[in-house]
């Protein structure tokens, strides 16, 4: 649906590309693009789909932590608490049900 508004207001043929936009371009490409979803292949070869929809959740505490490290931002307790709830559950997606129930029958017993 854009396509034709966007000739008619930009004249694609009329841009010239710098070559720092041709390369950004292509290394995005490559490595945004390419390598990630080699990397998302092999994950779900590897974990599933659940380990690998998993990692999604891991987004939001690197995120967090690389804010917290790197810019200076302040932990609140209420990310701590969101945090620990985000690692749960993805600990709860990822463990395997019989080894869940394993591990939580060992530590009652002691």
């Amino acid at each position: 649906m854009l396509l034709p508004l966007s000739v008619a207001i930009d004249h694609p043929w009329t841009l010239e590309p710098s070559m720092v936009s041709i390369l950004a371009l292509l290394g995005l490409a490559a490595f945004s693009t390419a390598l990630a979803f080699a990397i998302y292949f092999r994950l779900i070869q590897t974990l599933g789909s659940v380990g690998t929809t998993a990692q999604a959740y891991l987004r939001v505490p690197i995120g967090v932590a690389i804010g917290v490290a790197f810019l200076g931002e302040r932990l609140t307790s209420t990310a701590v608490v969101g945090l620990a709830c985000v690692m749960v559950g993805v600990a709860a997606m990822t463990i395997p049900a019989g080894r869940l129930r394993s591990a939580i029958l060992a530590n009652s017993r002691d």
